[in-house]
């Protein structure tokens, strides 16, 4: 019994030994080399065009603050229904400037935020003069003072500042008047 018992933990530690030779340098396994050693391009499929990993952080387009007289000679005013419009619009060529209400305007003075509330109002400029095309501008602070009559609404933009969604800088000052017969 005694001898079976030995033959059995010689072949045990013999198949062990079997089992735990190291394997041949040569294998087909992929393998971490030094780039030095490497074959191809060092994982980059397009070696001219360096690969972007992550999420890039958005450039500005504009680099320089800018001023914005809305009304007078050039600028047309699309007609509104007076007593139930909530946007009023001022175009000049591809300049448009955009008011948008919560309700109908009554006279009064508004904040200008960036959202609607009953109490302010919402200003937007698209393709502002000096500032790159297709840029639209959010009216962060400034006051509109809103004069209605039974056939019309004029609203005279003070001190109005305007930043792009994702940046402070540069700023578009508006000032004027935006209305509609």
């Amino acid at each position: 019994m005694k001898i079976k018992i030995a033959f059995t933990c010689l072949l045990i530690l013999v198949s062990f030994f079997f089992f735990c030779k190291k394997k041949n340098e040569n294998s087909n396994a992929i393998a971490p080399t030094y780039k030095s050693e490497a074959t191809g391009t060092g994982a980059n499929p397009n070696i001219n065009n360096s690969t972007q990993t992550g999420t890039v952080p958005p450039t500005n387009p504009a680099t320089q603050n800018s001023h914005l007289q809305v009304g007078g000679s050039g600028w047309v005013n699309p007609s509104c229904a007076s007593t139930g419009s909530v946007v009023i619009k001022g175009i000049n060529g591809v300049t448009e400037v955009t008011l948008t209400f919560l309700t109908p305007p009554t006279s009064g003075t508004y904040q200008v935020t960036p959202t609607i509330g009953p109490n302010n109002v919402q200003v937007t400029v698209i393709n502002a003069p000096n500032q790159p095309a297709g840029v639209v501008w959010y009216g962060k602070t400034g006051l509109v003072t809103v004069n209605t009559t039974s056939n019309s609404i004029n609203c005279n933009l003070t001190s109005v500042q305007c930043t792009q969604q994702n940046f402070n800088f540069p700023v578009v000052s508006v000032s004027g008047v935006v209305g509609c017969n």
